[in-house]
């Protein structure tokens, strides 16, 4: 017989004695777990008859003398095996801190913002003079992620290598604000506002601030380089006052527009669009958008809130350069599949025919769609040709 079977033949074997062996641990645990959690057993007296009684039946060896009784004597074995049982059931629960990855932050976890998730981690480079600084934005949907993604990544470490700081942000979800996705968008508005806030105790280039990030963060990132600057120079609050332009961005996975009504005429769709359709879609694009009813959407208010989410109409020939790359594939999408609709190809099409249209400088890669440019430029390379580091380095 071929020793590759019989070795997997023994290792199945094995397999199922530890599976049984741990079932018997975890079947005793739960009866002695039924039988004593509720009292204290250091002694019998302690026990009810009718507690005494069911520890006898399940188990009859603990009577040595075969006496028909358990004595405090007999109940003490059972007792330790309950407690080892209970610690490691209790270690096993522990949660574990998944190590760090990568190069401890200057500053961690540090309060941007007023939510609990306005949070960011920052990595200062060494140098005498004054360094770019390239922020991450986490993906999710704008309902998960975290800023641990970038912890490690190629990008902070080329960054760091070449004297150029990092952080990597979080920012509250969707649904911890009435104004879904805005709020999400002006938390990491603010991020980069707080960043050059700190920019003369940081030595950062105010100049020199990039972003990029993935799915979500890739909208947002492409929000915050096409959106006119946000500053608000007579706020009370200085970190408001600062610009909340970027020198450069980079996009992965990226959409088009968060005015999410437009989707159905950018992508193409396996069936036609209904009536019905919208309404299926209704819970989702009123938590996008903020508002009650598709009909508020119609509204002035509404065309602004619209317009306030387009990253589309915002873009003009003094947005910063952008790098964006989909390798989703193309052709028709189902409703259903939400990944392929976040991410289809011709979401890179549809922005970079608009950045042609009002003369912005891109680089669009979606190979499905024929979107190849040879050759292919890295983001890390585009950020730092835009940051103003020597392409040498």
């Amino acid at each position: 017989m071929d020793p590759y079977f019989v070795l997997t033949a023994n290792q199945s074997r094995k397999k199922k004695v530890e599976i049984m062996m741990r079932q018997l641990f975890w079947t005793t645990f739960t009866v002695l777990w039924g039988l004593f959690a509720m009292a204290p057993f250091a002694a019998a007296q302690d026990l009810t008859p009718q507690q005494l009684n069911r520890i006898l039946k399940r188990f009859p060896q603990a009577d040595r003398d075969g006496d028909g009784k358990l004595s405090p004597e007999e109940i003490a074995p059972l007792r330790e095996r309950f407690e080892k049982a209970q610690k490691k059931k209790k270690q096993n629960l522990a949660p574990t801190q998944a190590p760090r990855k990568g190069p401890i932050p200057t500053h961690a976890d540090l309060q941007y913002g007023d939510h609990k998730n306005a949070v960011m981690d920052v990595w200062l480079a060494d140098s005498t003079k004054s360094t770019p600084i390239v922020v991450a934005i986490h993906g999710g949907g704008f309902k998960s992620g975290d800023k641990s993604k970038y912890h490690g990544c190629a990008e902070l470490q080329a960054c760091l290598e070449n004297g150029v700081s990092f952080a990597s942000i979080n920012y509250r979800f969707r649904d911890e604000d009435p104004r879904g996705l805005l709020a999400c968008l002006h938390d990491s508005k603010r991020a980069i506002q707080f960043i050059r806030h700190r920019a003369k105790e940081w030595n950062i280039d105010k100049e020199r601030v990039a972003a990029y990030g993935g799915s979500a963060g890739a909208g947002t990132t492409l929000w915050l380089a096409c959106h006119d600057d946000m500053a608000d120079p007579k706020s009370a609050d200085p970190v408001l006052r600062e610009s909340s332009r970027l020198a450069v961005a980079g996009l992965l996975a990226t959409q088009a527009t968060y005015d999410v009504l437009q989707w159905k005429d950018i992508l193409p769709l396996q069936q036609k669009w209904t009536p019905e359709m919208e309404k299926a879609s209704e819970p989702g694009i009123l938590l996008a958008y903020g508002v009650q009813s598709l009909a508020e959407l119609d509204s002035e208010k509404g065309k602004a809130i619209r317009k306030e989410r387009d990253m589309l109409a915002w873009m003009s020939a003094d947005d910063p350069p952008i790098w964006m790359k989909n390798n989703m594939r193309g052709g028709p999408v189902a409703m259903n599949d939400q990944n392929h609709w976040n991410h289809h190809p011709e979401h890179v099409v549809r922005l970079k025919k608009q950045a042609d249209e009002v003369g912005m400088q891109t680089i669009a890669i979606a190979p499905s769609v024929g979107l190849k440019p040879n050759p292919e430029t890295s983001m890390i390379d585009f950020l730092f040709e835009h940051l103003g580091l020597d392409p040498s380095r």
